[in-house]
């Protein structure tokens, strides 16, 4: 007799002692099979959240997940298996875009030759800045401070950042320092709001010593600098407010600009961006180069 007609038969036997049917049992294995294979798909699901800081969506986990290791998962099921094992990220939602007021700019100073035109040919070629506030605890009480940021809309790089405590005219030409030491093409563009130190005769008659041509948004209309407001909130959310990211409650001013400089790594490095065609930003510079010495 063959094992497998024994096995069968011993089958038949236990199912009989127990009182249920042949097939309850075999769906009951059939169950016990889908939960492992669930659980395996689980387990790659949570090593690329916490590579991620839990950051990923449904889409990006599964164009990771298939480039990684060549599985394929819907996004029904991948919603399914987050649901089941906890693994929901930490997304941020996308605001409604507002009617902010167009009027028009102060006398001597350049419009928005940008032109909400937020792509770029080249590295260097156009840039967007901005300062946005991250608190951090001292001396028993929290207090505000100011992260200056630049970013190169070629590969939505962050290319140069300051953190400080003064959000002042130096922190506007300590930003320009940092950037001057990057890859900037002669005649770039850099945008930015109204700021008083965007507008500040210091800070203009740098850009032009460094070959940079200056861009303002309107007044009062944020989405002129739309994708540095969209990074400014991804990062507070997916690393500075993020429980996986691992920030204490009450961070100093070193510990927060400790995890400022963690997540722009993160960010640069490991994240990929649908707008790169589902490529992190230095990745996608390097496909460039690349491309570039292949043509030469």
């Amino acid at each position: 007799m063959s094992r497998s007609v024994e096995r069968g038969n011993r089958i038949t036997k236990a199912c009989r002692f127990l009182g249920i049917a042949r097939s309850t049992y075999y769906h009951a294995q059939h169950k016990t099979d889908a939960a492992q294979e669930d659980e395996h798909k689980a387990a790659l699901i949570r090593q690329i959240h916490e590579t991620s800081f839990f950051t990923f969506g449904r889409r990006r986990i599964g164009e990771v997940l298939e480039a990684a290791t060549g599985l394929k998962l819907g996004e029904s099921q991948l919603g399914r298996l987050m649901r089941q094992f906890d693994l929901q990220a930490r997304i941020r939602q996308p605001r409604r875009p507002g009617n902010g007021y167009r009027g028009g700019k102060p006398s001597g100073l350049p419009g928005n030759i940008l032109n909400r035109q937020f792509h770029a040919e080249h590295p260097g070629e156009r840039f967007l800045t901005d300062v946005t506030y991250v608190r951090y605890y001292e001396q028993q009480e929290w207090h505000w401070g100011y992260l200056s940021v630049v970013l190169d809309l070629f590969d939505r790089s962050v290319v140069a950042w300051v953190y400080s405590k003064q959000q002042d005219l130096k922190l506007a030409l300590n930003t320009l320092k940092v950037l001057s030491f990057k890859e900037v093409r002669q005649g770039a563009i850099l945008h930015s709001d109204h700021g008083s130190m965007y507008t500040s005769h210091a800070f203009r008659d740098e850009l032009k010593r460094l070959g940079i041509q200056q861009s303002l948004s309107r007044v009062g209309n944020c989405h002129d600098n739309a994708p540095m407001e969209s990074f400014n909130g991804t990062l507070k959310v997916e690393g500075l407010r993020n429980p996986a990211f691992g920030i204490h409650a009450t961070p100093s001013f070193l510990e927060q600009n400790q995890a400022i400089e963690r997540y722009i790594e993160f960010y640069n490095h490991q994240r990929p961006s649908s707008i790169l065609k589902n490529k992190t930003p230095m990745a996608f510079r390097g496909r460039y180069y690349d491309q570039l010495a292949a043509a030469n």
